[in-house]
């Protein structure tokens, strides 16, 4: 092998290392958003009434 296929290879096992660690990052963002919405979806539910126990509701409005 000559040295400048070492060097070509080197320089694109580098490009999919630095892509890859990118992918994870975004994927490793988007779960944590997921599990916000997820946190923030399951206080709604333990914050709402039973069922049959809600708020009056005014007939007259």
């Amino acid at each position: 092998m000559s040295t400048d296929s070492i060097i070509g290879a080197m320089t694109g096992m580098a490009q999919d290392r630095t892509q890859m660690g990118i992918q994870t990052a975004l994927i490793r963002n988007q779960n944590q958003a997921d599990q916000q919405v997820l946190q923030i979806l399951d206080e709604a539910v333990q914050a709402a009434p039973a069922p049959g126990t809600g708020l009056v509701v005014d007939k007259r409005a």
